[in-house]
């Protein structure tokens, strides 16, 4: 059985996002590079490579961790010059635990509110 073409898109995303949280005020900063899969393999690509709409994977790397936040499913909202702004649709339990904790333990340092955890911002 084959999927519908729009239910393929997101079933198995043609963009890898590869990034390091690194700020984590009003909301979720992260800097890294995007990777396009095809069947010749992976190569990195740039950010107008990608549409409003795509949807992508993120492997989000918390500063003093040593595995990373597993992102399986998030759609590009913007694409503006060298930033990508996405919306995470699908996080593991245990992996939206543990960046919620590391947000909240960043936002306790600075006495400030934490950051929205559902939409992240890239540089790449």
């Amino acid at each position: 059985m084959t999927l519908p073409k729009q239910q393929a898109s997101w079933a198995s995303p043609k963009f890898t996002i590869d990034c390091l949280l690194a700020n984590v005020s009003r909301q979720l900063e992260a800097d890294g590079c995007v990777f396009k899969f095809s069947e010749a393999g992976c190569t990195p690509t740039t950010p107008d490579q990608m549409a409003v709409g795509n949807f992508v994977k993120v492997q989000l790397w918390l500063e003093g961790e040593e595995s990373f936040v597993d992102i399986r499913l998030a759609e590009v909202r913007q694409v503006r010059d060298h930033w990508i702004e996405l919306e995470l649709i699908q996080v593991s339990q245990n992996d939206r635990i543990r960046l919620k904790r590391f947000i909240d333990t960043s936002a306790a340092i600075r006495t400030e509110v934490p950051a929205f955890i559902d939409h992240l911002l890239v540089r790449v």
